[in-house]
């Protein structure tokens, strides 16, 4: 199946245009469609490789990346679900811990950019951060919606919404104390108005026409004043279900035949009240999506019988052009951060085989570009690895990363 990408993407905020449309012949930004399978259609982006630390100029040429935080206690495990600077001085993690057998959901605090963390025991299983500010924030948990004013050291219980299906959130959105969105299992996002006090359902998502325990919504956005976007993904289970994980019959999963899901979004331009609702049918999904000014990076993950692991595309939200901005065979991206400079560094793993999924770390590599011309890969610890990274950005003199096995890095 071809798939233009350009046409998705050009069209995601673009005077409201309809996301699933492809471009007009001879309209600006057309191209042929690309093959995901065909490697000949899809080189990879940069063409070259990244250039090395030592060719960078600037002020990043000084830079390195410095572990602030390594879990290698004996016998001792962290798996670390997220993270968030909301400041240059303060800075949420939360996971949970196993030691000798011992599990414990945690948060680290710490007040002073990363120099030193105090552990606080959490009541719920962490699943993600949503910080409005260094103090006010919530916590998404397995069971319940959690509520801080004191930049996570004491954690007030909310409400998450419930129904009868039972479908797990795992991300909210607030664009104040009180009004935010709760979104992951199942085609109905909700939205509150007294800080998850309550909750209710957002109209426009419960008339799409999918399947509602194939969809899961995974990220919400601003993109301006009364502008939000959300981005998700309903797709059908695997037909080749076996009782042996991927990681276990690798040529199983390399064999798979590629199967297009649906990739939604859901956009207002009033803050909320009336959103509307766009479908496409691509392969893979709709990982992240990162915003700085009118500058959008969307990152998508692939299967296991594509042989790109991600790829990241560049969208103008003024004009509605987009470009491939990074896809490599060996970077499995999971996350970016803009700067005000237009640069940008993306964190990625390193496939550690085969499969995406294993359960054998990768390293950690951190890449940069001043403006997509060039790109450099930064010198990482060789310590830090992990299946899966985040970069939480203060402002562009204080940028962390980490991983999924907890282990916390500052860019120095």
């Amino acid at each position: 199946m071809a798939l233009s990408r350009r046409g998705l993407l050009g069209g995601v905020l673009w005077g409201g245009a309809a996301w699933c449309q492809e471009p007009r012949k001879g309209a600006p930004g057309a191209k042929p469609p690309a093959v995901l399978s065909d490697s000949t259609f899809l080189p990879e982006v940069p063409v070259l490789r990244p250039l090395g630390q030592d060719q960078i100029s600037g002020k990043f040429a000084t830079k390195r990346w410095t572990i602030q935080k390594l879990v290698d206690a004996d016998e001792t495990e962290f798996q670390l679900q997220d993270v968030t600077f909301a400041s240059a001085q303060r800075g949420i993690v939360v996971g949970v811990e196993t030691k000798r057998e011992r599990r414990e959901q945690q948060a680290w605090i710490t007040r002073d950019a990363g120099a030193n963390w105090s552990t606080v025991k959490l009541k719920d299983f962490p699943l993600s951060l949503y910080m409005l500010d260094e103090s006010r924030g919530y916590m998404v948990g397995e069971d319940a919606l959690w509520y801080t004013s004191e930049g996570g050291l004491q954690w007030e219980k909310r409400k998450l919404p419930r129904d009868k299906k039972s479908r797990p959130m795992f991300r909210v959105y607030f664009t104040d104390e009180k009004h935010g969105w709760a979104m992951g299992g199942g085609k109905v996002f909700h939205e509150t108005e007294d800080g998850g006090q309550t909750w209710r359902k957002v109209r426009e998502s419960e008339e799409l026409a999918i399947k509602d325990e194939n969809t899961v919504w995974s990220w919400m956005s601003g993109m301006g004043p009364g502008v939000l976007a959300i981005v998700g993904q309903s797709a059908s289970p695997p037909r080749d279900v076996s009782r042996f994980p991927d990681w276990m019959m690798p040529e199983r999963a390399l064999r798979r035949n590629l199967t297009p899901s649906t990739s939604l979004l859901g956009q207002s331009r009033d803050g909320g009240k009336t959103w509307k609702m766009s479908t496409v049918s691509l392969f893979g999904r709709v990982a992240r999506l990162r915003t700085l000014g009118v500058q959008a990076l969307v990152i998508y993950h692939y299967g296991d019988g594509i042989e790109f692991p991600s790829e990241v595309y560049r969208v103008n939200l003024t004009t509605g052009k987009s470009e491939p901005f990074f896809r490599r065979k060996d970077a499995w991206v999971h996350d970016a951060v803009q700067l005000r400079d237009g640069g940008t560094i993306l964190a990625a793993v390193e496939p550690p085989g085969m499969l995406r999924n294993s359960p054998i770390p990768g390293r950690l590599r951190i890449f940069y570009t001043p403006g997509s011309q060039n790109w450099f890969e930064m010198k990482v610890p060789y310590r830090a690895a992990g299946r899966k990274a985040w970069l939480s950005r203060a402002d562009d003199d204080n940028i962390w990363a980490a991983t999924d096995e907890g282990t916390i890095l500052k860019l120095t």
